[in-house]
């Protein structure tokens, strides 16, 4: 996957066009990742939440000229059991 400068996420390659450049879908496996940042596409990864946790806040961080989704998380809070008294 990859993600544009206007935040675009490309899921597959395919052809763009950015500014007044088409660009084909072939640009995604021959260009080096450098020639790709050049026109404002680097490569990202989501992320997934896990289970039992729950979304509070998300982000996106660049590393090494890849951008990686973030989330911050908190457990997802159980329903109490209820409580059988005797008559």
């Amino acid at each position: 996957m990859w993600i544009t400068s206007t935040n675009n996420i490309i899921r597959q390659p395919q052809g763009i066009r950015i500014g007044d450049v088409n660009h084909p879908a072939s640009i995604f496996w021959c260009w080096s990742k450098e020639q790709l940042a050049q026109i404002g596409v680097k490569p990202y990864h989501p992320a997934s939440v896990p289970a039992g946790e729950r979304v509070t806040g998300a982000y996106t961080e660049e590393v090494d000229g890849e951008v990686y989704e973030r989330f911050n998380t908190e457990p997802i809070p159980q329903p109490e059991e209820p409580v059988n008294d005797p008559v």
